[in-house]
């Protein structure tokens, strides 16, 4: 699974890189693998998942997969 981390989320992964990929052995919830990657789910406001914009707590991904996440974004 490819996963790029947008916003200030890449200071959580290592070399704080905005970009990783996870081997996946099986499909897995993207919750969980955010959590294994030291990305709190509480910081991801948006998630795209193949080009498609899904819910977090609802999406198990597998090895193929790309995917988006954002965290909150503030204007003004």
């Amino acid at each position: 699974m490819k996963l790029y981390a947008g916003g200030l989320l890449d200071f959580y992964l290592p070399g704080h890189r905005n970009q990783v990929e996870v081997e996946l052995k099986e499909p897995s919830q993207l919750s969980e693998i955010l959590t294994s990657l030291g990305i709190p789910p509480a910081e991801v406001q948006l998630v795209v998942v193949n080009g498609e914009l899904v819910e977090l707590d609802e999406t198990v991904v597998s090895d193929q997969d790309e995917v988006k996440v954002y965290p909150p974004v503030n204007g003004g």
